[in-house]
């Protein structure tokens, strides 16, 4: 699932010299909640015929009892299996027939089903959407074959992948440190009674927000949910806290062996949750880093040293906590000087005030690519439905702008300060264990260098194109390392 911040910063490469116009995309947001607690959503765009919707679920993995991993995605899966008046195929027929694409989808935090039809098809799609929510058999049948399906994909992999790697070292067994999937050990302990009492304890009205954006009014859209999920009431509440998250805050590295001719790194540490006030700050930050080709690690990385072809820094966010991960492609023999260079970058934004022309223009740079990663009406309906459930309501969707607008250099250099402790890092490798071992032992002994202060880093003749990475005990020699 795409998650609140990280939605802004992954989607569109375009720049726009002027702020976008206050509210240009959600001028026409309305909500509404029904008495049964549904959350109802529409942003009004009436150039074409079709409305897209989406229904989100205040639950996914991290609703997963604790012997039960992997029962929301099974939940998740099987909603489209069979209601009390339609079977499986009708469900199917029925949805071929009113056309669009139908995905359904489950995170961390919360679980989905996207659909975009023709505003003639909205009556009839909206009545099916509310059958298969409301009213899900789950046939033993098909739950059996979904776990079995989902436990032989678990299986088949021969290693955990580096991103779950990394999360696992981060949180543990808990909340976000197991895959969406869940483990072996609890998929055996999943039949069709446990999946059937798990959505009767998360799939609940004052728990759903219904969102729909395109060719449709808020008039329109309640006088259905009212029809067709009015008489929807809770059978069975389900806890309210939300699971508690430990976190891991330890340095580390992580080193998968891997035949590369490059070592591909991640640099990761803990972030903010979604709906902190610190997220729009910890975004503009992770721009600054490695947002594009103009930023710092871009500047340092590339084009000074032309030690890399891309380096990347990206803001993941959960409902409870957040990643900021920077990663690139390097040779080994500059892979200890690399991650020292970005070291020193992190320290430059404690240490010095972003300067307001480098401020605003990623500001400018954030709120255009917000403006294309939100232009279609599906992209719309999902970005409003995240929103909600991240904040509970409490800030309209162009709030994203207004937040991003009010960051200030002293906020950034707070944030960096708050977030961006080297000596809680963890660094994931991807690469030739013998090419490591010869360039990088340290981190092939699953630890850390010692970060060496900017003033000392510099070789004797003062160019920069050559580091020492000191660690414990020992001085690291370094050739040049450029790429051709």
């Amino acid at each position: 699932m795409k998650q609140h911040w990280l939605f802004l910063h992954t989607i569109g490469l375009f720049l726009l010299p002027v702020w976008c116009a206050p509210g240009w995309a959600f001028h026409t947001w309305k909500r509404v909640q029904l008495p049964n607690g549904l959350t109802l959503l529409v942003v009004e765009k009436h150039e074409a015929p079709v409305v897209a919707m989406t229904l989100l679920v205040k639950h996914g993995a991290t609703s997963d009892p604790s012997d039960r991993r992997g029962i929301a995605l099974l939940t998740g899966r099987l909603l489209t299996e069979g209601t009390r008046q339609r079977s499986g195929d009708q469900i199917a027929e029925r949805r071929a027939a009113l056309g669009g694409e139908f995905v359904a989808d489950v995170g961390f935090d919360f679980t989905t089903l996207d659909w975009a039809v023709l505003k003639e098809d909205l009556t009839p799609a909206v009545e099916l959407l509310a059958d298969i929510v409301q009213h899900p058999i789950f046939p033993a049948k098909e739950v059996e074959r979904e776990r079995k399906a989902t436990l032989a994909d678990l299986q088949a992999k021969t290693a955990v992948p580096p991103q779950a790697l990394l999360l696992r070292h981060f949180f543990g067994t808990g909340p976000y440190g197991l895959p969406v999937s869940g483990d072996a050990a609890s998929l055996e302990r999943i039949g069709q009674p446990e999946v059937v009492q798990f959505h009767r304890r998360a799939y609940r009205p004052d728990a759903t927000i219904l969102a729909e954006a395109g060719d449709v009014t808020l008039e329109e859209i309640e006088t259905l949910a009212k029809k067709h999920f009015g008489t929807w009431s809770a059978t069975e509440k389900a806890e309210e806290a939300l699971p508690a998250l430990s976190v891991k805050r330890e340095p580390a590295a992580l080193v998968v062996n891997r035949p590369l001719v490059q070592a591909s790194v991640r640099l990761a540490l803990i972030g903010a949750p979604a709906a902190s006030p610190d997220a729009p700050a910890l975004l503009l930050l992770s721009h600054l880093l490695g947002g594009s080709t103009e930023s710092r690690l871009g500047q340092n990385l590339r084009e000074q040293k032309t030690w890399v072809y891309h380096v990347r820094s990206t803001v993941a966010t959960f409902r409870q906590t957040g990643l900021l991960s920077i990663d690139m492609s390097i040779p080994y023999a500059v892979l200890l000087p690399a991650l020292q260079e970005t070291v020193h970058e992190i320290a430059r934004l404690q240490t010095e005030l972003v300067s307001a022309a480098e401020l605003e223009q990623a500001k400018q740079e954030l709120a255009t690519r917000f403006y294309f990663a939100t232009e279609s009406i599906q992209e719309i309906a999902r970005f409003v439905a995240e929103h909600e459930a991240y904040t509970q309501g409490r800030e309209p969707p162009d709030y994203v702008v207004d937040a991003l607008r009010s960051v200030t250099a002293d906020k950034i250099q707070r944030v960096a300060h708050t977030y961006l402790n080297p000596q809680s890092a963890v660094v994931m490798v991807e690469g030739d264990a013998q090419a490591l071992r010869k360039y990088a032992p340290v981190l092939v002994q699953g630890k850390l260098p010692q970060w060496v202060p900017p003033s000392e880093v510099r070789n004797q003749q003062g160019d920069g194109t050559r580091s020492t990475w000191a660690a414990p005990g020992e001085t690291n020699g370094v050739s040049d390392g450029r790429v051709q």
